[in-house]
């Protein structure tokens, strides 16, 4: 199962590695690969063109990244995941002087499947390319082949969020329960005891088995935990 995608790079803005995606697993593996292959150093003016916005995605592709035994797998997800990524998007929420400001943006325009040819096309929209390119500071990088069979999407989650806050091999970052259940995108019904044992200790747990060394200590605030410390070394 060879495919052209190895040596990829994922870069974006930190803004989009710390904010709500709406992706679920699949949907998350097209845009990554689709990420991968934008070359994020291009001008902004670049990709006013149309043609320059759309990206191919072959099952192959896509089978070597779900770690999929068959390519027929591959072609069904990919099918599925063209049925939903055009609803898909990004908020993004800002401080301002005069309260939270919430940007919602489309990822993608529009969303091919070529049935029988083992491909998909996605072509995103203006509005994202400038958080995808003309990147100079302040942004995530990683290789494509990192997030290979990656299980979950609150793992593939929170590897973005801590790659985000240090280019280094170490970090540590404090976190409030409240934010990074909305950047997880953790169901509502979860209390903060359900949010670290259901989703934060599963997700750690995922990538410590990649080679991960993550440790983390809750803060309360009276009887009630509101804080979460990171510290992490990435392989």
């Amino acid at each position: 199962m060879k495919t052209s995608i190895g040596r990829n790079t994922v870069t974006m803005k930190n803004t989009i590695a710390r904010a709500a995606q709406s992706l679920g697993l699949t949907e998350k593996r097209i845009i990554t690969l689709g990420i991968s292959k934008i070359d994020s150093r291009q001008s902004k003016t670049v990709y006013k063109d149309e043609t320059k916005r759309t990206i191919t995605i072959t099952a192959s592709e896509y089978q070597t990244i779900a770690n999929l035994k068959r390519e027929l797998d591959a072609y069904k997800e990919l099918q599925a995941g063209t049925e939903k990524i055009g609803k898909k998007q990004l908020t993004i929420k800002t401080e301002t002087m005069r309260g939270k400001k919430i940007t919602r943006i489309n990822w993608i325009e529009q969303a091919t499947y070529e049935q029988g040819r083992g491909k998909i096309k996605i072509c995103f929209t203006t509005k994202i390319m400038p958080y995808l390119c003309a990147i100079e500071n302040r942004f995530t990088t990683y290789k494509i082949n990192d997030t290979a069979g990656i299980k979950s999407i609150y793992a593939w989650r929170l590897m973005e969020f801590l790659i985000s806050w240090s280019a280094k091999k170490e970090g540590q970052r404090t976190i409030t329960i409240k934010n990074i259940q909305e950047m997880l995108e953790i169901p509502t019904s979860y209390e903060t005891g359900g949010t670290i044992a259901r989703i934060i200790k599963p997700a750690i747990t995922e990538l410590e088995k990649r080679n991960w060394r993550i440790k983390y200590e809750t803060e309360k605030t009276g009887r009630k935990i509101t804080h979460i410390t990171f510290s992490w070394r990435k392989p």
